[in-house]
């Protein structure tokens, strides 16, 4: 008799204690649970590449250099992109004249699978040796249409003129630029550094 008294006092205990674990666990999450509990909340990469350069060549030539800090691929989700966060640089040459050629940078950057889009966030620079330029926070690149826009305030400068508005549409070589809801146009003779 002795026996099962001890063994139920046992069992009662072990239970007890297994309750007050499971009961404490489902309460508030510590700082290190708390981020582990985010993290398998996040989309996670199908692959990460550091230090990525890609060549994309058409018809034999180089048509553009891509280079990135960080790549992060999600092209197992129903919505595949590619996802550079560390900033994007890229450098597009021109069919006709090699030596023409524009160049991209962004704090980030999301390529589109299915749509073949490249969103491009945050001191968006665009620049040609033709000496213009196109700055602004967000903008996307068609690349199938080869077409460029935004909804966001832009600066548009061409040589001695800066154009201030917001909207931006173009073609890739500037040649069909237009931008919209112009807030200004200045003339600068000289460059003041």
């Amino acid at each position: 008799m002795k026996p099962s008294k001890y063994l139920s006092k046992t069992l009662t205990i072990v239970l007890l204690s297994l309750g007050a674990i499971v009961f404490f666990s489902c309460g508030p999450r510590s700082g290190e649970a708390q981020k582990l509990f985010i993290r398998r909340n996040q989309p996670i990469p199908n692959a990460e590449i550091r230090d990525f350069t890609a060549y994309y060549t058409l018809k034999g030539q180089l048509a553009l250099r891509l280079d990135s800090p960080v790549l992060k691929d999600f092209s197992q989700y129903d919505f595949a992109y590619q996802w550079f966060p560390r900033g994007i640089k890229m450098e597009i040459y021109n069919r006709r004249d090699r030596k023409d050629r524009t160049i991209i940078t962004a704090d980030t950057a999301a390529m589109y699978k299915d749509t073949q889009i490249l969103e491009l966030r945050g001191n968006v620079r665009i620049h040609n040796l033709k000496n213009e330029e196109l700055t602004t926070g967000r903008l996307y690149w068609d690349r199938v249409n080869e077409h460029i826009f935004t909804d966001d305030r832009v600066v548009f400068r061409r040589n001695e003129e800066y154009i201030k508005g917001t909207g931006f549409d173009s073609n890739m070589s500037f040649t069909d630029a237009r931008v919209n809801n112009v807030k200004g146009i200045f003339r600068v003779k000289k460059k003041i550094d």
